[in-house]
């Protein structure tokens, strides 16, 4: 695995760091858009945190500029990486000490939402890694598929196969009152 900024020729790229913004509340807008991808993939925040600090840490050392375009596409991947790595040491905590109970929600509604929730975590985690990492960058962090081609180095076409196949997947194994989620009766 390498964690090296390569070359790109694609204009299309936008700079990762909102303009407008200094440059120490750009990066921490950054960060925080990093650690929710990273939750998403591992499913424990401190360990997410950590991974991002990883992430910068490495960019510190490899004397990557924030303000580089390449920045955002190299750091998601950097922690998408390090995220699956960390995944397949660890095994993910249960989702029940993280879930706010809603105002007058019940105690067996609340259960019912975290079982469901914990269905929705053991589909999206028995995904391929290629299609795990295209549906929470599409999903979640509301990309569109030119910036995730760039982040996976892949086509757009790929990534729009890969976040297809991750949905029908997730669809498929996710099912809701007898019938597919998104399904009908």
């Amino acid at each position: 695995m390498t964690y090296a900024l390569k070359p790109t020729s694609d204009a299309r790229e936008r700079p990762v760091l909102l303009p407008g913004l200094s440059e120490r509340a750009a990066i921490e807008d950054l960060r925080r858009r990093l650690v929710r991808y990273a939750v998403k993939l591992i499913w424990n925040r401190d360990d997410a945190e950590e991974l991002v600090q990883e992430a910068l840490q490495l960019a510190i050392a490899k004397q990557i500029p924030p303000r580089d375009k390449r920045f955002g596409p190299w750091a998601f991947r950097t922690v998408g990486n390090l995220s699956l790595n960390l995944r397949r040491r660890s095994k993910p905590e249960p989702l029940g000490g993280w879930i706010e109970p809603t105002t007058g929600e019940s105690p067996e509604g609340r259960m019912e939402r975290i079982e469901e929730l914990e269905r929705v975590r053991t589909a999206i985690s028995s995904l391929p890694d290629q299609q795990r990492i295209a549906i929470v960058l599409r999903m979640e962090q509301q990309m569109d598929y030119a910036d995730i081609a760039g982040i996976m180095e892949l086509s757009e076409s790929a990534v729009r196969g890969h976040v297809h196949q991750a949905r029908r997947s997730l669809i498929a194994a996710c099912p809701r009152d007898g019938r597919p989620m998104g399904g009908r009766k």
